[in-house]
C-alpha cells in the first residue's frame, strides 16, 4: 500500500510540473522553378517554445545563416565585428569575421560573414527588413540579390508562414496548419 501510494504521489507532481505540450502541424512545400514539386506535413511537439525565426531553424533548418540575436539596444547605430580568432591576423586566409550592422533601434539591420580561402562556407551578406512591432518581415541577400526570405506572424507574434525564394521564384513555403 505504502509504495502505490508513494507510486501515485511521484506520478501527480510529476504531471502537474510538467510542461504542457502542444502539437503543432506544418506544411512543407517546396518547388523547382516555380513548379510544385512536393508537399510534406510534419508534427512538432513544442512546449512554451516560441515560433519565431529560431525555430524554423532549429526544425526546419531555414534559413540557415542567421545573427545570434536580431534586437540588441546596446548595440544601437553601431556596426559590430567579430573575427573567429582575434588574437590572429585579420586576413581572410586562415581567418574570417562576421559584422552584424544595427540601426537606432538596436535592431541588426545587415549582417556578413566574409569566410576565408580554407573555409567550406561561402560569404553572405543580408539585409533586414521589420515591420512596426519589430519582427523580422524580410531577409534578403544584398550583394549577389538570389535568396530572400519572408515571414509571416500572427497576432500572437508566431510565425504562420515562411516563404523562402531563388531570384523572383519561390522554392519553400512552410505553412501552420494547426
Amino acid at each position: 500500500m505504502r509504495i502505490f501510494l508513494i507510486s501515485i504521489l511521484l506520478l501527480s507532481l510529476n504531471c502537474s510540473s510538467a510542461q504542457k505540450q502542444h502539437k503543432r502541424i506544418f506544411k512543407r512545400t517546396e518547388f523547382i522553378n516555380g513548379s510544385l514539386y512536393r508537399e510534406l506535413y510534419d508534427t512538432i511537439k513544442t512546449g512554451s517554445e516560441r515560433m519565431d525565426i529560431y525555430f524554423l531553424k532549429k526544425h526546419f533548418y531555414s534559413p540557415y545563416y542567421l545573427p545570434d540575436q536580431f534586437i540588441d539596444k546596446q548595440n544601437r547605430n553601431k556596426t559590430i565585428s567579430i573575427w573567429r580568432y582575434p588574437e590572429d591576423k585579420k586576413d581572410f586566409k586562415q581567418n574570417w569575421e562576421h559584422v552584424n550592422t544595427y540601426d537606432s533601434l538596436g535592431r541588426v539591420i545587415r549582417y556578413t560573414y566574409s569566410s576565408c580561402i580554407i573555409c567550406s562556407t561561402l560569404p553572405y551578406d543580408y539585409s533586414v527588413t521589420y515591420n512596426s512591432n519589430d519582427q523580422v518581415i524580410l531577409i534578403q541577400e544584398t550583394v549577389n540579390p538570389v535568396t530572400s526570405f519572408k515571414f509571416y506572424y500572427n497576432s500572437k507574434g508566431d510565425i504562420i508562414k515562411y516563404e523562402k525564394y531563388l531570384g523572383d521564384k519561390l522554392a519553400l513555403e512552410i505553412r501552420l496548419v494547426s
